[in-house]
């Protein structure tokens, strides 16, 4: 799929585009963190002369993994995220930040593929977890007989996750065997 806005010869004013954004387009990326997804890009362009305001709604799911249970987790996504373009030739003096990309007045086209992946990308949740009652239930009573209580030099008990990783581990060697 092609996610690029040809820019030259296009006149001033908002435009519209919509780019769908598939399972596949994360796989280019190498990211394995989103299995699936099934997502609209809707942008809106406003070109004004050697600028550009750039919209980008992006609406639907994705698949990834939880990480309470592993199981298949869908995540809906709705945000915009929004970009200013400046055009600028190779060597002019222009200030660079973060508020604005610089491309080259000669570039015929915008390519909006890292910019849409890096925001769907950042709006992902931290924490990844079906809602309480969601997980399975196989899964959380294996978490639940490897939780492991230590007790510290104090006396005061806390939870260990790692403590029973050596017993987990044993048992796996012992069913490859």
């Amino acid at each position: 799929m092609d996610y690029k806005i040809q820019i030259s010869g296009l006149a001033q004013g908002k435009h519209d585009y919509e780019f769908p954004v598939k399972g596949d387009f994360f796989k280019e990326f190498g990211n394995s963190q989103i299995k699936d997804a099934a997502l609209v890009a809707k942008v809106v362009l406003d070109k004004g002369s050697g600028w550009m305001n750039v919209s980008c709604n992006v609406v639907g799911t994705i698949l990834t993994e939880c990480d309470r249970c592993l199981d298949d987790l869908e995540i809906p996504m709705n945000f915009t995220a929004d970009i200013a373009v400046k055009t600028a030739k190779l060597g002019e003096e222009i200030e660079s930040t973060d508020e604005f990309l610089i491309i080259d007045p000669s570039d015929g086209e915008l390519d909006l593929k890292q910019f849409i992946y890096d925001y769907i990308c950042v709006n992902v949740p931290l924490k990844k977890e079906h809602e309480e009652g969601g997980c399975n239930p196989k899964m959380l009573k294996k978490l639940e007989e490897l939780k492991v209580v230590e007790v510290a030099q104090e006396g005061k008990e806390f939870y260990a996750p790692f403590g029973n990783l050596d017993k987990l581990l044993k048992e796996a060697e012992k069913k490859k065997k």
